[in-house]
C-alpha cells in the first residue's frame, strides 16, 4: 500500500511540475432541475470552488465542489422547510484549442450529498390535533456530468448535464437530473 501511495504521489508531483498553470476557480453554480427533480425544485444556487491540474497539451484533471440551496416548488413549500445539495466531482477537461484557453469538453464523476428538512405537520381528526415534528433526511448518491464550456484568461463559463443516481432504498425512484451553469473567476497558482 505504501508503494502505491508513493507512486501516485510521485506521478501527481511530476505532473504538477510539468503543468503550465495549476488553477483554482471561485464562482457561482446554478442548477436547473429537470423531470421529477424539477417537480419539487425550481432552482439550486450557491458558491462553487474548483481546482485544475493541466497535463499534456490539451488536458486537465479537475476537482469541483459547490454548496447549492434548492428553491422548493410552491406546491411543496408547506411540506419542505429547506433543501440543499453539495456536489463533489472530479474529472477531465479537454481543450479544443490551447491548454486552458477557449472551448472545452468536460466529464466528471463524484457524489451529491443532499439534505431535506421537512416542516412540522398538524392534523385534526375528531377534534384531536396531532402534530408530527419535521425531520431532516440526508443522503449521498453517485453522480456524473458531461458538459462544455469556454475559458478566458480569468473567467470560466460552463454548462453541464448532471445526473444523480436514485436512492436504492426507494422503490421506483428515478435519477435526479439537472442542467448546471457555472461562472468562475480563475486564480493561477504558478
Amino acid at each position: 500500500m505504501k508503494k502505491i501511495i508513493t507512486v501516485v504521489s510521485a506521478l501527481v508531483l511530476g505532473m504538477s511540475a510539468m503543468a503550465q498553470d495549476n488553477q483554482i476557480s471561485l464562482g457561482l453554480d446554478a442548477a436547473l432541475p429537470m423531470g421529477d427533480f424539477g417537480d419539487f425544485y425550481t432552482l439550486g444556487i450557491g458558491p462553487a470552488a474548483g481546482f485544475e491540474l493541466p497535463v499534456g497539451d490539451n488536458l486537465g484533471i479537475t476537482a469541483q465542489l459547490s454548496y447549492q440551496i434548492l428553491m422548493v416548488q410552491s406546491d411543496f413549500s408547506d411540506l419542505v422547510k429547506s433543501a440543499s445539495m453539495i456536489p463533489i466531482q472530479a474529472g477531465l477537461k479537454y481543450y479544443f484549442q490551447d491548454q486552458q484557453e477557449g472551448f472545452y469538453g468536460h466529464a466528471q464523476l463524484g457524489v451529491h450529498m443532499s439534505s431535506v428538512t421537512t416542516e412540522d405537520q398538524s392534523f385534526t381528526f375528531l377534534g384531536t390535533t396531532t402534530t408530527i415534528e419535521g425531520s431532516t433526511e440526508s443522503s449521498s448518491n453517485f453522480s456524473w456530468a458531461i458538459g462544455v464550456g469556454y475559458q478566458m484568461e480569468k473567467l470560466d463559463l460552463g454548462l453541464r448535464y448532471n445526473s444523480i443516481s436514485p436512492d436504492s432504498d426507494i422503490e421506483g425512484a428515478e435519477a435526479s437530473n439537472y442542467l448546471g451553469i457555472r461562472v468562475a473567476y480563475l486564480i493561477s497558482l504558478d
